[in-house]
């Protein structure tokens, strides 16, 4: 294992350091705080999962990436965020509505991300948007599992418990 800029590189290829410290966070927080470390890897999975769906959706959009690619990936790894929400994971739809536009703010920026071993075309603008997207997605499934948002009806005002 090395380390290279913002990337750990592993034989199996690159990985943000932020992104496994994000895992490694979910992954303790969540097993101590809900005494579950089942829990803990399904949110996890699902945050990653969620992410990738989204992240590759907008690289689609706008022709970054081939649609076979999203095709394999949604296929793939969607039944890891419905395995996160039937294991009760429910991150708040507020959150979500934020984290829809830091990635809305991205596609505005250009949606450029940088690529390991890539050091003369590395933006630090788009590094700070993929970590914020990415770490806010973690974010917002750490929450989600600690303290899931339900809706409670009083009358015909819905409040979050």
């Amino acid at each position: 294992m090395a380390f290279s800029r913002a990337w750990v590189v592993f034989p199996f290829g690159a990985i943000r350091l932020s992104t496994l410290v994000a895992f490694a966070a979910i992954l303790v927080i969540v097993a101590w705080r809900r005494h579950s470390p089942l829990l803990a890897f399904l949110t996890v999975m699902g945050w990653w999962s969620a992410y990738e769906i989204v992240f590759q959706s907008e690289a689609l959009a706008l022709g970054r990436e081939p649609w076979q690619q999203l095709f394999y990936l949604v296929t793939g790894v969607t039944g890891w965020v419905v395995a996160a929400h039937l294991a009760g994971v429910r991150p708040h739809p507020m959150l979500l509505l934020l984290w829809a536009l830091s990635m809305a703010a991205w596609a505005a920026y250009g949606f450029h991300y940088n690529n390991y071993n890539q050091p003369n075309v590395f933006s630090v603008g788009d590094e700070v948007f993929n970590v914020v997207t990415k770490d806010g997605m973690a974010v917002i499934y750490l929450i989600g599992a600690v303290t899931p948002f339900r809706l409670k009806r009083h009358g015909d005002v819905p409040i979050a418990v």
